[in-house]
This record gives structure tokens, C-alpha cells and sequence, in this order.
């Protein structure tokens, strides 16, 4: 259908090969953004990398048009509008109450909320995907039904059409015609009223297909009707009056045969015609081409939204890095200048799939009530077919060309990640030490106190020895001659008070 679509593509994507070839590149941003979206192997659900199997359901062209669109409006500023225009409305110039804040923190915090929306429409987007390819699936499911339908009908009608041929050459299966010829040679009459009909199926090679098939049922039906009447004009009482109306008795189980054999394929081929009307009008509501259109405007929508999420949030991490210490030299240079210097790759994939986005626009405009995606016919197979493979290939190639700038954003990542992780390492190595010195302290207090106590014991023991000496020279007692026992003693329970001191220096 957009045989240039292809071209361009490759074309935009040695654009931006050669663009990229300085070398910086982004994934989307949905799986660190929004923790809450299914992460399979690698893809999520929001920014619409995983499978989504997905079954037929009649989301209406209108409703396509309406999801679309709804995207449509917040990238039309990124597709049409200004670069002033779009500072304005990211940056919330106007809407800043207190006058605008020429702050960092105050840009920050700005980028980070365009980013933040992005990364909301860009979920949305996928969302879209996914409704778009269940429409498509519902609108190929009633087509390929109404095709079915139709070819039952009109293959039987074809049966009963050659059945009526007097050309036996052409199928040995002329059964109608044979009774029909059959009825006529038993006849006495002038034959007329049953012989005409074997004109109405003289052509078997005729392509039975709309409208010439309803003209074949309508002949059919008349061949019906005539004989209805014959037979009926064949049981009128006086039938016999004249030698010119004359009926011989072998003439009405002729008639009757062939009315019972018309009858039959009348009854085949009656309620296949319902079906076939019936599926046909269902069919008829639905355009697998227009919504395919949609599917291709839904994706074009998507890998943008991509890039767009992709600028703001290296923008936000840029600006965050001014004068943080995790603005550290990573190879050769600081993580600002690594994040500032993929702004170039990434604008220039925006404009990469703003322009496969634009033809996407085009086309779905174009094509929503033009004429010449309705096909003669509902089996719109061959067509869909080759538009699906047109679209594959060009998705496909846009996989490998916003790989290039994808490629070079995860590596600006992956050295801001390593840097995290170099400055959580010191950081822990830090703290561990800190611990370990306070750890020392209390143990030396520990040891100190104990000695303490020791010494404490020990002078309180000599103190009670000279006192015990005393006692001998009056003559009181024996009592003092356990003096230094009592002094090992206090040392012993001393020494007990401060073992969980020395338990834990063994465990340390």
C-alpha cells in the first residue's frame, strides 16, 4: 500500500548510522520508571517490548482513531511545534506561580516531570498497540467467516447451476435437467411450462460471484416457483377437458421428481445463502486494512514516544549530576558530559521516527473513509497479507536502527551504574571501618575498667590484711591467718564480673 515506506526507513536509518557513529544510544526508560509494569527477560509491558497475545475484539475504527489521536496531540508539538513552543510547555514557563525559577533543581525537576508524562504515554501507547491488534484479529476473524460463508453458498448454487446445463459434456451431473427433460417427454402438452427453464443455466462457466451469484439464486428460485405452479396446475380436476391438455399418467411422477429434487437444492442452499448474508453484513462493519493502518500509526507512536521518553530523562540526569559528588570521571570524562553528549544521537532518532510517524499520520487520515481500502469483496486476505508484510519488514528494521541510539544510552547508563556502585562499595568500606575503630574503643574501655576493678580488689585485700594483723596481736583470733586466700578470691570474682569482656574479645 506505501511501497516508499521501506526506502525510507533505510534511508533514515543510515541517517542515523552515521549520526550515531560518534557514539551514545537509550533504551526506554518504563522498566526503572514504572517498577509496577510485568518485566519478562529483559522487556515490559509499558513501554510495549513484551509478547501480548491477544484475541479478536471489535474495538472500532472510531475508537482506533480516537486512541490515536489522543497520543497524537502530545507528540504534534514534537512533530510540528517549535522547539520554543515545547520548552514552554515542559519547562512550565508559563505556569510557574512564583515567576519562573531559573534554578537547576528547579530544570531538574521540570525534565524529570516531562519524563514522568512520557513514560505515561508511552504505557498508554502500548495499551493502544495491544487493542489495535485485537481489533485487527476481529476484523480478519469476520472477513475470513463472510469468505467461508460465501464460498459454501456459492459452491453449492454452482452444483445446482450445472446440474441444469443440458451441455452433459461439461459434468455428467445434470440431474435437474434430465428430470426436467424427463417430465417434458412423458407430456402430452405443448410442453412449454416446464421446458423453458433450461435456459436459465446455459453458462457454467460463469464466475458465480457478487452479483452474479444472487442473479443464479434468483433463476433458481423462479425454476421453483415455475414448477410449484405446474405441478399445481397438474392437480386442477379438470385438467383432462381437451386432447391439447392432455396429461398421461406417466407424466406427474416426472414432475413430482423433479419438484422433489429443485425443492431439495432450494432447501440446501437456503439457509447457506443466510449464513453467507449473514456474515457478509457482519463483515461489512469492519475494514481490516483501515484498522491495520491504525496498528502501523499505534507503532509509529510508540517508538517515538521512545526517543521522547529517552531525551528527558537523560536531560533531567544531566541536569541532577551539577555539582553532585556523583559526578564522577568515568573514562575520561565526567557522567554529565557522557549523559550530555547522546542529546545528538537522540534528537536525531526523534526526527528518524517523527518521519516514519508522519507517514504513519498520512495514511490513516487518508485511508479512514477512502473507498479504495474496501475491497469488490470482503476477502480482503491477499491485501491484508501483504500490507502485514510490508510492516513487518519495516518494523523489523527499525528494531536494529533504534538499536543505535538504544545501545549508546544503556552504556551511558551502565558507567553511571558502575560509578553507584564504585561509591556504595567506599561508602560501605567507610562505614565498616568507623565500626571497627568504635568497636576497638569499647574494648579498650572494657579492659580498662576491668583492671580497675582489679586493682581495686587488690588494695581493698591489703587494707584488710593489716587489719588482721592487728586482731593477732591482742590475741582475738585465728581468722586473719585466711587473709590471702581472701585476697585470691576477690581477684577471682573480679576477674568472673569482666569474662563476658573476654569472651567477646575471643569472638571478635
Amino acid at each position: 500500500m506505501f511501497n516508499n515506506r521501506i526506502r525510507t526507513a533505510a534511508l533514515a536509518g543510515a541517517i542515523a548510522i552515521s549520526t550515531a557513529a560518534s557514539g551514545v544510544a537509550i533504551p526506554a526508560f518504563a522498566q526503572e520508571t514504572n517498577p509496577t509494569f510485568n518485566i519478562t527477560n529483559g522487556f515490559n509491558d509499558a513501554d510495549g517490548s513484551t509478547i501480548q497475545p491477544v484475541g479478536p475484539v471489535n474495538h472500532t475504527e472510531e475508537t482506533l482513531r480516537d486512541l490515536t489521536d489522543s497520543t497524537g496531540a502530545y507528540l504534534e508539538e514534537f512533530q510540528n511545534g517549535t522547539v520554543e513552543e515545547i520548552v514552554e510547555a515542559y519547562l512550565q514557563v508559563q505556569a510557574s506561580a512564583d515567576g519562573f525559577d531559573p534554578s537547576e533543581q528547579a530544570a531538574y525537576e521540570a525534565f524529570e516531570a516531562a519524563r514522568a508524562r512520557a513514560s505515561q504515554e508511552l504505557a498508554a501507547s502500548a495499551e493502544t498497540i495491544t487493542k489495535t491488534r485485537e481489533s485487527v484479529a476481529y476484523a480478519l476473524k469476520v472477513d475470513q467467516e463472510a469468505t467461508a460463508a460465501f464460498e459454501a453458498y456459492r459452491n453449492t448454487l454452482r452444483d445446482a447451476a450445472i446440474s441444469i446445463n443440458p451441455d452433459g459434456s461439461i459434468n455428467p451431473d445434470t440431474s435437474i435437467n434430465l428430470l426436467i427433460d424427463a417430465a417434458n417427454a412423458a407430456n402430452r402438452t405443448d410442453r412449454a411450462e416446464i421446458e423453458d427453464y433450461a435456459h436459465l443455466y446455459t453458462q457454467t462457466d460463469i464466475a458465480l460471484e457478487t452479483p452474479q451469484l444472487a442473479y443464479a439464486f434468483q433463476d433458481l428460485k423462479a425454476l421453483q416457483a415455475e414448477v410449484d405452479a405446474d405441478f399445481e396446475w397438474l392437480g386442477e380436476f379438470g385438467i383432462d377437458q381437451e386432447d391439447g391438455n392432455y396429461v398421461q399418467r406417466y407424466h406427474l411422477p416426472a414432475v413430482e421428481a423433479l419438484k422433489a429434487e429443485v425443492d431439495a437444492r432450494v432447501a440446501a442452499i437456503e439457509p447457506l445463502r443466510a449464513d453467507s448474508i449473514a456474515k457478509n453484513l457482519e463483515a461489512q462493519k469492519s475494514d481490516v486494512l483501515v484498522r491495520q493502518l491504525f496498528l502501523e500509526r499505534a507503532t509509529a507512536q510508540r517508538d517515538t514516544l521512545r526517543v521522547v521518553e529517552a531525551i528527558f530523562a537523560t536531560a533531567a540526569r544531566y541536569v541532577e549530576l551539577y555539582e553532585s559528588d556523583e559526578n564522577v570521571n568515568v573514562e575520561g570524562d565526567t557522567l554529565r558530559n557522557h549523559y550530555v553528549a547522546l542529546l545528538p544521537t537522540l534528537f536525531g532518532a526523534a526526527f528518524f521516527n517523527i518521519d516514519i510517524l508522519d507517514d504513519a499520520d498520512e495514511a490513516a487520515e487518508l485511508y479512514y473513509l477512502h473507498w479504495n481500502t474496501d475491497l469488490g469483496t470482503n476477502n480482503e486476505d491477499l491485501a491484508y497479507a501483504e500490507e502485514k508484510r510490508e510492516f513487518a519488514l519495516l518494523t523489523y528494521a527499525k528494531v536494529f536502527i533504534n538499536g543505535i541510539w538504544q545501545e549508546e544510552v544503556k552504556y551511558v547508563q551502565n558507567l553511571d551504574d558502575g560509578a553507584r556502585a564504585e561509591a556504595a562499595r567506599v561508602e560501605a568500606e567507610r562505614l565498616a571501618d568507623e565500626a571497627y575503630r568504635a568497636e576497638q574503643l569499647r574494648i579498650a574501655q572494657e579492659a580498662a575498667d576491668a583492671q580497675k576493678a582489679i586493682a581495686d580488689a587488690l588494695a581493698k585485700e591489703a587494707e584488710n590484711g593489716n587489719n588482721s594483723s592487728d586482731d593477732k596481736e591482742t590475741g582475738s583470733s585465728d581468722i586473719g591467718s585466711w587473709g590471702p586466700f581472701a585476697a585470691i578470691a576477690a581477684i577471682i570474682a573480679a576477674i568472673a564480673a569482666i569474662f563476658p569482656f573476654l569472651s567477646g574479645i575471643v569472638k571478635f
